[in-house]
């Protein structure tokens, strides 16, 4: 499947650049196209309250992908923030 193509494709990446992680691949099937800006916040809001116990820079660190861009990135780090009352950058 797609997935674990993409899962393949950045645990070459990660190895090749040295970096000690994985290649696990997550994702949703909300449409951002047509949705307000509200909507989406909210959406990545809820979607990082579930995430945020499964990331972190010792676990698994998020990163942007098709469809996901500066806002929604801000938005998610925004909640994560939130929801650990740190930051640990990587």
């Amino acid at each position: 499947s797609i997935v674990k193509f993409l899962g393949f494709e950045q645990i070459l990446k990660n190895s090749l650049t040295g970096l000690p992680l994985g290649g696990g691949k997550g994702g949703s099937d909300f449409n951002p196209r047509g949705r307000s800006d509200s909507e989406v916040m909210r959406f990545c809001q809820a979607f990082m309250t579930e995430l945020q116990r499964h990331i972190g820079a010792s676990r698994d660190v998020p990163a942007g992908d098709i469809g996901v861009g500066g806002r929604e990135i801000g938005y998610l780090f925004g909640q994560f923030k939130r929801l650990q009352s740190s930051f640990e950058g990587v």
